[in-house]
């Protein structure tokens, strides 16, 4: 994708092309231009150059060309060089003649007798040529030089990150970037969400995880929408896939059922799945009913076959309070989590929590994993400060890494409306 389009160019170029101002002859100077460095410049020049730009003030583009092509030539020194070419820019660019604007470009940029206060524009309108071109190793030395130059167009941080983007330097295309954002939020406009997609996409393909993961969750922050956060998700466990066990694998599928974003038959079915395996019938008939009562799940053999062995196993394991004194009693905290775990499952969150503080504290339950589905339980709770306090009691990846989506989501719930799934989601 291209980050500046070329009305971005023209806007820049409109800029590029200088008023230059000729000498006039020795005998009509004044004092004071006599004071200042002569210029030099030929009489014979000075007679071919000065038409070119009467034409060009007078849009006269065509007989500007032609005296050009008289004019060049006849130019023997850098002087005359910066003349040529500082009206020939003019006239390339009153054709869209790109190639003949870069030649120019060329010409002013080494030449001595460019104004410095010049160079960088000239330097930054060079490099847009070469970006919009697609040579983008040309690009980012032009581009690079700019910035170093001075220039302030708004565009050169993202043409720079696509530079080093299409270059393989994704980390110095993400810090580009995220400067650009920077200055975006600091203006007050919006950020457009390709930025977002194109740096998630290049992250992923450069098998940048955790770079991925901290460009989604940016994001989020500003279009948190049902679709990204069903994209987020399926990124980030299709990155990490190999390292989740179901638990994790069910506390990321109760991240999207709680965002809205279970989308189809595949996802309600791994997930009930998922949670009968575990030992959750709740969960599984719970995530059944939905899917069916939402009609994004057909009625097929599997659903209706995965919902009767759900209230089969719910029939047979009886009350869940009718455990507590046993678990309560226990030497050591497993007991506890366990029926924490059955309590989140039937979406007793309240009782969760009670249980899955019970269990920290006894001790010899997996604390990681309380943890998160303790902050899991406050979530679903509306409890949002003890919620974020038990996330960030998660430190050990990949939980953490889902701790801090969780996170997330409380700082960003999905709002209404939906956007195209992030770049490269592998949805």
């Amino acid at each position: 994708m291209s980050f500046v389009s070329k009305i971005a160019l023209a806007a820049m170029l409109s800029t590029g092309t200088v008023a230059v101002m000729l000498p006039i002859p020795a005998a009509a100077q004044d004092k004071k231009a006599q004071e200042e460095p002569p210029i030099e410049i030929s009489e014979e020049f000075r007679a071919a150059i000065v038409p070119v730009q009467t034409a060009i003030t007078a849009k006269d583009y065509a007989t500007a060309e032609a005296g050009l092509a008289t004019a060049r030539p006849l130019a023997q020194n850098d002087q005359e060089k910066y003349f040529v070419a500082a009206l020939g820019l003019g006239v390339a660019q009153s054709k869209n003649d790109y190639a003949g604007m870069a030649r120019e470009l060329d010409e002013l940029i080494r030449n001595p007798k460019t104004p410095p206060a010049d160079l960088a524009n000239y330097t930054l309108v060079r490099g847009q040529i070469a970006y919009n071109a697609k040579d983008m190793a040309a690009a980012k030395t032009y581009l690079t030089r700019a910035q170093q130059l001075g220039a302030t167009d708004p565009n050169l941080p993202l043409m720079l990150a696509q530079t080093n983007l299409s270059g393989g330097n994704v980390a110095a295309g993400a810090a580009e970037i995220e400067k650009a954002i920077a200055a975006k939020k600091a203006a007050g406009e919006p950020v457009p969400e390709d930025w977002y997609k194109v740096t998630v996409s290049r992250l992923y393909q450069a098998n940048d995880k955790a770079g991925a993961l901290t460009w989604l969750k940016r994001q989020l922050a500003d279009y948190p929408t049902t679709a990204n956060w069903r994209s987020t998700i399926l990124v980030y466990r299709e990155g990490v896939d190999a390292s989740l066990d179901d638990g994790a694998r069910i506390d990321l599928f109760r991240l999207m059922r709680s965002a809205g974003a279970l989308a189809n038959q595949s996802d309600y079915i791994e997930y009930a799945d998922l949670a009968f395996r575990a030992g959750l019938p709740y969960e599984s008939k719970a995530v059944i009913d939905e899917g069916l009562a939402s009609g994004k799940l057909p009625r097929s053999s599997t659903a209706t076959s995965l919902l009767a062995e759900s209230n089969k196993s719910i029939k047979q394991e009886g009350s869940l309070s009718a455990q507590e004194a046993k678990a309560k009693s226990a030497s050591d905290g497993r007991p506890a989590s366990q029926l924490a775990d059955a309590y989140l499952a039937d979406g007793q969150n309240a009782k969760a929590a009670e249980l899955y503080r019970l269990a920290l504290q006894k001790g010899g339950a997996k604390t990681e994993e309380v943890n998160l589905r303790l902050g899991i339980a406050h979530a679903r709770a509306n409890q949002t400060a003890e919620a974020k306090q038990s996330f960030a009691a998660v430190a050990s990846k990949p939980r953490a890494d889902i701790a801090s989506l969780w996170t997330t989501y409380l700082d960003n719930p999905p709002r209404a409306g939906s956007t195209a799934p992030a770049a490269a989601t592998g949805s």
